[in-house]
């Protein structure tokens, strides 16, 4: 049952979800994880108190949970980021006039610097840089990120949005988003990654990364484990180094 109704999302999946729900719980577990024990204690708090989920991480789908609510609908552009395929650096121009990613992780930092305790920016900065770090959130304007795409997935229709939203990861780990996200933090400790930069150097990333993707892609491209297998190691390491970078956001606004 539960593979079906993840190929279901995989086919019906939008530009407004990136990781999906297990790979975005995941992505802020092992981001939690990497915090300090004082930021650990701050974020525990908010979500007690915000009430709608049982931790932290469960909270990081909140920007996706309210997509069907007309009045976040101001939030939806800031998701992603789209380019044309000559691009190779995002700037901030890249942001449409309602805003991208980047102005998103941008504005919800500054809201944090005003407000510890405003849950929804905290929200919305773990979401975005979660994006952020999806390739498919960092792509063309022409395909809508990867949803135009046809390609079948273990014999189901889908599109290489979608197959990098829930595909892959469902594939590698079911709903498993807990155990998951331990495993990658501790990878991501023995890896020692940086987490300098900026937003637009991180999206960077994963402008090539989508680059590669679609150098790879053919219509109607029948994939199944072989594509998984391939890129199973890519996303974790997108995951990993993601975390990293947003433990580090959160230690500055909550850590000792």
């Amino acid at each position: 049952m539960y593979r079906f109704i993840g190929l279901l999302l995989l086919a019906m999946s939008s530009q407004v979800h990136a990781w999906g729900f297990t790979g975005h719980k995941a992505f802020c577990q092992a981001a939690f994880d990497l915090t300090q024990p004082a930021t650990q204690q701050a974020l525990s708090a908010i979500a007690a108190k915000q009430g709608e989920y049982h931790s932290f991480a469960e909270a990081c789908t909140w920007a996706d949970d309210i997509k069907k609510d007309h009045q976040w609908d101001w939030s939806k552009h800031l998701h992603y980021v789209n380019v044309t395929h000559d691009d190779q650096q995002l700037t901030d121009s890249d942001c449409a006039a309602k805003g991208c990613v980047l102005s998103g992780i941008r504005d919800m930092q500054t809201r944090l610097q005003q407000d510890k305790q405003d849950w929804q920016a905290l929200f919305f900065l773990a979401h975005f840089v979660g994006d952020l770090h999806q390739p498919m959130h960092v792509s063309f304007a022409d395909d809508l990120g990867g949803n135009k795409t046809k390609v079948s997935f273990f014999g189901n229709p889908a599109n290489l949005h979608g197959i990098w939203d829930y595909g892959i990861i469902e594939h590698l780990v079911g709903d498993d988003w807990h155990g998951w996200g331990d495993k990658l933090a501790a990878n991501a400790k023995a890896q020692h990654y940086t987490a300098e930069g900026t937003a637009a150097q991180w999206g960077d990333e994963s402008l090539q990364l989508t680059q590669k993707i679609y150098a790879n892609y053919h219509e109607n491209a029948e994939l199944g484990q072989g594509y998984v297998s391939a890129n199973a190691l890519q996303i974790e390491q997108q995951i990993e180094h993601g975390a990293v970078r947003l433990a580090k956001l959160l230690d500055q606004l909550y850590g000792n």
